[in-house]
């Protein structure tokens, strides 16, 4: 039997771990749900690696499904949990997102870089630790979004005109040892796009709508509708997806009057309840079969 362990933070597993666990046990895995921060990895003098979740020792599995490493940690708390996980896959645990992968898609700058030099569309952007430099951008670009520099959901993203707005949000931030992300802000029809890929498959489109504030975020109440099938659109989604070496992600797409379709953001551990419930697709099926059929070769 093929044992996968489904790795996240939460003392329960979160509706999208259900949904795979119900998929990989239809599939005839045999999956453990383990949360990251009791993951810990030892080296022996004599032998090679031994494995212990809490107290207990286990055995290294054959998958790990990472669907999150845990916010707001300190940055030994987040390279632990990164080297704990790399040994599994360094000793041959298939590994999905792989860690390097992931490291690179939660950094939205670096990873709009990599996007931007496989020639897909991004948005300018700059990240800095200099507020004078922020108030600048406000004014070269009119408008413009600052965000977290690894966040998600769109919380604590804020759009302003205002380079004193800027300023002083700038200065809060780096008071706190945080940078500023500043990005121009994209005029987009009320809605994006959010492809979902596994593989090299596109499951599906939708809409993500919304009428009451610029976030289109599912998380803040947008809502959500299929989208119909737009090759360009699936094609971006395919190629930034490879672009960061993912083996699924869900790619955040917006359409611009100017510039024409722009990628925002790779997520490599998507949500998909709004998804699902768009297009009738359930992703974790995919994803359990992507990784059965993977182990299996």
């Amino acid at each position: 039997m093929i044992n996968v362990a489904l790795i996240h933070e939460a003392p329960i597993p979160t509706w999208s771990c259900r949904q795979l666990i119900i998929s990989l046990k239809n599939l005839g895995a045999k999956v453990s749900y383990l949360r990251v921060q009791k993951i810990s990895v030892e080296i022996l003098r004599k032998g090679n690696v031994k494995v212990y979740y809490g107290l207990r020792s286990i055995d290294i599995p054959d998958a790990q499904v990472i669907r999150s490493l845990g916010f707001a940690l300190s940055i030994e708390q987040f390279f632990r949990r990164i080297q704990a996980l790399k040994v599994l896959s360094d000793l041959d645990v298939f590994t999905i997102n792989p860690i390097e992968s992931m490291i690179i898609a939660r950094d939205k700058f670096y990873s709009l870089f990599k996007l931007k030099e496989n020639g897909i569309p991004v948005p300018s952007t700059t990240v800095t630790e200099d507020v004078l430099l922020a108030m600048e951008k406000v004014k070269e670009w009119k408008e413009v979004v600052l965000k977290p520099l690894m966040g998600s959901l769109g919380y604590g993203s804020i759009k302003t005109s205002e380079a004193d707005v800027a300023y002083n949000i700038g200065r809060v931030l780096l008071s706190i040892n945080q940078p500023l992300y500043v990005q121009e802000y994209i005029r987009k029809p009320q809605r994006d796009i959010r492809v979902f890929v596994v593989g090299d498959k596109v499951l599906g489109s939708i809409y993500r709508i919304s009428y009451t504030s610029w976030k289109t975020n599912v998380a803040q109440g947008a809502k959500v509708l299929k989208a119909p099938k737009i090759p360009e659109v699936e094609e971006l989604a395919l190629k930034a997806t490879k672009a960061l070496n993912l083996y699924y992600a869900g790619v955040d797409i917006a359409e611009t009057p100017e510039n024409g379709y722009v990628v925002f953001e790779v997520n490599a551990a998507p949500l998909w309840r709004g998804f699902q419930k768009a297009t009738g697709i359930n992703p974790a099926d995919e994803i359990a079969k992507f990784v059965i059929d993977h182990i299996k070769k």
